[in-house]
């Protein structure tokens, strides 16, 4: 691997939030910009992880859970990725294979909503277990989003093809 998995610091948010600087807002919180909505679901997050390259030590990804406010047993995922793994599926794969493994240590079950059009996202989700629901017009969002799901006997083992996972 190109990359350690550690326990996020204030750097780590920071590196990534700069990526967010000229994303486009998101319709589910429209009156927060990006970066506020990242420092936001840090404030709330029980655990919050960063993939840091060995080489230079820049971070590359970040992910967290928080618990569901109306069951507090189940998280609700988040993650960020930087283009360095859009190469390199198979190591963000092996990464959040980790850091899913710790999540579900503390949450039976972790879950979100990934819009349908994010082939990508669905793909890599269902390669490591999670279980896609049908794609739905959420309540208050013009989106189509499919609500994913992962229990903690559901994360599958790294694939022993010599190919490995790879994700389109």
């Amino acid at each position: 691997m190109r990359h350690q998995v550690l326990p996020a610091t204030s750097q780590d948010v920071a590196c990534l939030a700069t990526m967010l600087e000229d994303a486009p807002g998101y319709l589910d919180w429209p009156e927060k910009e990006p970066g506020d909505r990242l420092l936001e679901a840090c404030a709330f997050s029980t655990q919050i992880w960063a993939a840091r390259r060995l080489s230079d030590g820049s971070t590359s990804a970040l992910w967290g859970v928080t618990p569901r406010l109306d069951n507090p047993d189940v998280g609700y995922l988040w993650m960020l990725a930087s283009a360095t793994f859009d190469s390199d599926s198979r190591e963000f794969a092996m990464l959040c294979r980790l850091v899913f493994a710790e999540m579900l240590d503390q949450f039976p079950r972790i879950e979100q909503f990934i819009d349908a059009r994010s082939d990508r996202m669905i793909d890599l989700l269902r390669g490591l277990g999670f279980t896609i629901g049908q794609a739905r017009r959420q309540p208050g969002s013009p989106d189509i989003l499919h609500h994913v799901w992962l229990e903690s006997e559901q994360l599958r083992p790294p694939s022993r093809h010599p190919s490995g996972m790879t994700i389109h």
